[in-house]
C-alpha cells in the first residue's frame, strides 16, 4: 500500500537502505543467545523458573514466609474475637450502621446439658477511638441457662474503631476484642 511513497530523507539526501543479516547480528552476539537461536537451549515455563536458580529461590522462600506471615497473624486476629469459660463460648462482633456502633455477644453452651445451673454472665464494653481512648463504657447483664442467647448494646460512633470487652462468668474473666466492621 505505502511501497511507492518515498520518505525517510530530505530532499538532496540519499535514500536510506536497510539490511538485515542475522548471521552477522548472531556473530557478536553471546554465546547464549546463539544457542537459543539454534535451537539447543529451552527457556524454563511454568513453576520451575522459581527453583531455577539462587536468586529465584529467595524470592519464593521470602513469598512463603510472607504468605506464612499474614496466615498465622490472620488466624491469631481472629481468635481474639471469642473466648470460652467452662463448656460457654463468646463470640462477638462489632460493625457500623449509620452513626452507631453495634455490638453483639453471642452466649452458647458446647455441651447443652440441660441440668446445669444457671449461670450469670456479666460483660463490661468499652468503645476505643482512633486515639486508642475508651469514648464510652457500657455494662450488660444475663442469667445464661441453655441455648443460645445474644448480649446487645450500641454507641454513638465518635471515629470508634475496636470494641473491648470484659466478659465474666463463673468467677473467671476473658478479654475479647475486635475492630469495627465498616
Amino acid at each position: 500500500m505505502f511501497e511507492d511513497v518515498d520518505e525517510g530523507h530530505g530532499e538532496n539526501e540519499e535514500k536510506l537502505v536497510f539490511r538485515y543479516n542475522r548471521e552477522e547480528r548472531l556473530r557478536g552476539a553471546p554465546q547464549i543467545v546463539r544457542d537459543y537461536y539454534d535451537g539447543k537451549m529451552q527457556p524454563v515455563r511454568g513453576f520451575k523458573i522459581l527453583w531455577v536458580n539462587k536468586t529465584n529461590r529467595y524470592i519464593l522462600l521470602s513469598l512463603i514466609i510472607f504468605v506464612g506471615f499474614v496466615w498465622v497473624f490472620t488466624a491469631i486476629n481472629n481468635t481474639r474475637s471469642s473466648a470460652k469459660i467452662n463448656n460457654i463460648v463468646f463470640d462477638m462482633s462489632a460493625f457500623a450502621f449509620q452513626e452507631e456502633i453495634y455490638v453483639n455477644i453471642k452466649v452458647k453452651d458446647k455441651q447443652a446439658d440441660k441440668d446445669s445451673p444457671p449461670v450469670k454472665v456479666g460483660a463490661e464494653v468499652f468503645f476505643v477511638n482512633n486515639d486508642n481512648q475508651v469514648v464510652e463504657k457500657k455494662e450488660l447483664t444475663l442469667v445464661y441457662r441453655d441455648g443460645e442467647e445474644t448480649l446487645a448494646t450500641k454507641a454513638t460512633d465518635y471515629d470508634i474503631i475496636r470494641v473491648d470487652i470484659i466478659i465474666t462468668a463463673d468467677g473467671k474473666e476473658k478479654e475479647l476484642s475486635a475492630g469495627v466492621k465498616r
